[in-house]
């Protein structure tokens, strides 16, 4: 009962479109697992013969993922996420389940993304006793190993193997695993993520048209028809005017848009305009998003390696024939609502913008007006990160206010999270102005996400932002006499050093920074999350405005060169 009236407000900004595919699905599962002899109808129909490999099966754009596996005292070791694991083959897959702690990892490792690292016989033996083992529509198939995002991942990487290693689909050996890619396809054009949509849908067109391009046939043109359909319609919601991936983290944009390059590569010489549109938008974006190390922002959930990196991505679109993107001096991304400022290796990236799509916010943080700053091309002000996204403390701190680089009323959240990707009320943001000049940009902007505390307060920041300069002006309006905080979370290493009238040194770091502010400033242990699974330890910054209403500002300022 404590979650139902967030429960009710999360499902009022649901579409009906997805209560719908969410309650078939559902039903579906239930009636599968529930009644043997169906889902031997079901399994049935999913084991038809293969079609036909297409003679000349599409390649990988991409470089395979080579450090995701090695072989120690002859056991396998692979990674996924932040977990490293031994398969001892034959692997005994309930006993791997059960030794795996989160529910990302019990799915993750049926992704089999290793495999790419392996040599042929591993890659086929591998393969062979995954599919052996696993058999679609047993109790609760949906959320591991017959789960459509893994079966998508899964697909494309049995897809793309044989046809990079150059493996005969007659073999006796092989044939199994295309058998296998045949029946995940038909698995997934059934269990579609319509209900959940976002990068999911996203990942389930680019194996329906990899199969399109890797089979030929009846079914293969079916699957083609599907994706094409699927991707035009997705194109037009998910990737914003301004290039950005409407889910709002840089880090899963960098992973859509390598999906998407992977899409085109599945549509062979066929030209299709809007992707092509799409990819020169979203490459623009990536380059304006990328810190100088070459790794993208933080800004809601995401790691510094989950997708591939930027520059890789980059160039495999210049190769496809996209539009060369290079980062911007200034970049106005509007409609996300990201500013940044960049020169040579400094860069200062501000987030005026709502926390995410109102019928998809698993990714959001309360990060509105947050900011990351680099300095001579490393870190200096970091977004928190993700550890896990398993429910519990870190992943509550990582989506929380208090987290982020920017302000909080009484310690409370811009939005209210809860469970591990569910958002109930909502903070309503406005950009007020946004103005470029002297090398940087000024921008403001406010939101309404205390509204529900006495007074209803409302927080508004100006940014008056270049690569080495951030002055940041903060007003709370409102409120009832609760405490006011300003945060700042600085990269691991770098410490905070207190001098005479309100000068603070930051030291550590690539060249002196100073802070500036009159108000009280304390400091705190904390930690960064840089990706799925790794902790840091860094220290942030609180600076102490007072009691709502009241107002605060503090200047960070790196030394020059």
């Amino acid at each position: 009962m404590p979650r139902l009236a967030p429960f009710l407000r999360a499902v009022a900004h649901t579409r009906p479109s997805q209560l719908w595919h969410r309650a078939r699905l559902t039903a579906r599962r239930r009636v599968l697992v529930a009644s043997p002899a169906l889902a031997r109808l079901a399994e049935r129909a999913l084991d038809a013969p293969a079609p036909a490999v297409r003679s000349d099966p599409p390649q990988p754009p991409f470089t395979a993922h080579r450090r995701l596996a090695e072989r120690v005292d002859g056991a396998l070791h692979v990674q996924f996420g932040g977990t490293t694991v031994a398969l001892h083959e034959p692997v005994d897959w309930p006993a791997l389940r059960r030794s795996l702690s989160t529910a990302l990892d019990r799915l993750a490792v049926h992704y089999q993304e290793y495999l790419e690292s392996v040599d042929d016989a591993s890659f086929v033996g591998l393969a062979a006793g995954w599919v052996a083992a696993h058999r679609p529509h047993a109790p609760r198939y949906w959320l591991e190993d017959w789960n459509a995002y893994a079966v998508s991942i899964r697909a494309v990487v049995y897809m793309q193997q044989i046809a990079v290693r150059r493996l005969a689909p007659a073999d006796s050996a092989v044939a199994p695993l295309v058998e296998a890619c045949a029946r995940h396809l038909r698995f997934l054009e059934r269990n579609l993520e319509l209900d959940i949509r976002g990068n999911h849908l996203i990942k389930n067109i680019r194996a329906l048209l990899w199969g399109a391009r890797f089979f030929v046939g009846p079914e293969a043109d079916r699957w083609r028809a599907t994706g094409i359909a699927l991707l035009h319609r997705e194109l037009r919601e998910q990737v914003l005017p301004d290039g950005t991936h409407f889910e709002l983290s840089p880090a899963y944009h960098a992973q859509v848009f390598g999906d998407l390059l992977e899409c085109r590569v599945a549509l062979g010489d066929d030209e299709d305009p809007e992707l092509a549109n799409a990819l020169d938008r979203m490459a623009q974006a990536l380059a304006d998003l990328t810190h100088p190390d070459g790794l993208p922002s933080l800004f809601n959930d995401g790691g510094l390696h989950m997708a591939r990196p930027a520059a890789e991505c980059l160039a495999v679109h210049a190769r496809l024939g996209g539009r060369p993107a290079t980062p911007r001096a200034l970049a106005a991304l509007e409609d996300a609502g990201y500013f940044g400022a960049r020169d040579r290796d400094d860069l200062v990236l501000c987030d005026c913008g709502r926390i995410g799509p109102d019928h998809l916010p698993a990714h959001a943080h309360g990060d509105v007006l947050s900011f990351e700053w680099s300095v001579d091309g490393r870190r200096v002000v970091v977004d928190a990160g993700v550890y896990e996204y398993e429910p519990g403390e870190r992943r509550a701190w990582s989506r929380s206010t208090r987290a982020h680089n920017t302000v909080t009323v009484a310690d409370a959240d811009q939005a209210e999270f809860w469970m591990s990707f569910r958002v109930g009320r909502r903070p309503r943001v406005h950009r007020l102005r946004f103005a470029s000049g002297e090398g940087g940009f000024e921008l403001e902007g406010t939101h309404d996400g205390f509204r529900k505390l006495d007074g209803a307060p409302r927080h508004t920041r100006r940014f008056v932002a270049r690569p080495r300069r951030i002055e940041v002006h903060d007003i709370v309006t409102g409120g009832a006499g609760q405490p006011v905080v300003a945060r700042i979370l600085l990269a691991p290493g770098l410490t905070l050093d207190a001098g005479d009238r309100g000068v603070y040194r930051i030291s550590g770091g690539p060249r002196p920074i100073t802070l500036l502010t009159d108000s009280t400033v304390k400091t705190r242990a904390s930690w960064w999350f840089p990706d799925f699974g790794d902790r840091k330890e860094a220290l942030q910054v609180e600076i102490v405005y007072g009691a709502a209403p009241c107002s605060g500002s503090f200047v960070l300022q790196a030394a020059l060169r």
